[in-house]
């Protein structure tokens, strides 16, 4: 079920490593040099193992394929066993491949069209970049937190599941709380709960950081932000 649900986040989140990865070593070259952001693609090239894609005059070889998809998966927050189920389940690999091929034809074109040298692609990318390095240290903070909460109780569990029930059943396909769905429940629980407490250290950054706005710039705050109305929906039940 997680490997079914996983392929859109796979097309997404892939998508995104390649691109940031190459653009973080483009901005530590030399800014004349047109062709730094290949090392966007060419981070795949090579490796240890067999060949798994050839794109024209690159060859990914099967160590950075699996290092890739691992960086992939790990990124959405994957555990060691999903991570090892995906790497052993062809269906994931083909479509890993395939994700592959396109982004390196796609960077390829942009290369040539010059496309990320224009100043509204460097500011987008900018701040993809600032985005994508504080959500992935705010994911890892989660998960590592995540590690020191004991298991819910089953009635903590049920009650946490039907109260995200369409979001869970959405996000990974899980309709109903049994004995099969439980180890699953429990984790997305004791994430939730996690998120709780680094969403309080954050609030404690805050309270010892000196911080103004400039509302004159900025304008009072009078509804609720475009930003937040996609900000995610803390899942864990009140009172719990």
């Amino acid at each position: 079920m997680y490997l079914k649900n996983l392929k859109v986040k796979i097309l997404l989140i892939s998508s995104i490593v390649i691109l940031i990865s190459g653009l973080l070593m483009s901005c530590s070259n030399n800014k004349g040099n047109s062709t730094a952001s290949l090392d966007s693609i060419n981070y795949l090239s090579g490796g240890d193992g067999d060949w798994v894609i050839k794109i024209d005059d690159l060859s990914i070889n099967q160590n950075n394929f699996e290092k890739d998809l691992t960086a992939s998966m790990q990124y959405q927050g994957a555990n060691e066993e999903q991570i090892s189920l995906a790497k052993n389940d062809n269906a994931t690999k083909q479509y890993y491949s395939e994700v592959l091929i396109r982004d390196v034809l796609l960077l390829k074109k942009a290369e040539e069209d010059k496309f990320f040298e224009s100043e509204e692609a460097k500011s987008i990318i900018n701040a993809a970049v600032r985005t994508l390095k504080a959500q992935y240290y705010l994911q890892r903070l989660i998960l590592e937190a995540s590690k020191n909460i004991p298991d819910p109780t089953p009635e903590q569990a049920r009650a946490f599941f039907e109260q995200a029930k369409d979001q869970i059943s959405q996000m990974y396909g899980i309709t109903e709380y049994n004995t099969q769905t439980m180890p699953t429940i429990n984790q997305l629980y004791k994430v939730a709960y996690s998120e709780q407490l680094v969403q309080r250290d954050i609030t404690d950054l805050k309270d010892k950081a000196i911080i103004e706005r400039n509302n004159s710039v900025l304008g009072e705050a009078s509804m609720i932000s475009p930003l937040q109305q996609g900000a995610q929906t803390n899942l864990l039940p009140r009172g719990n």
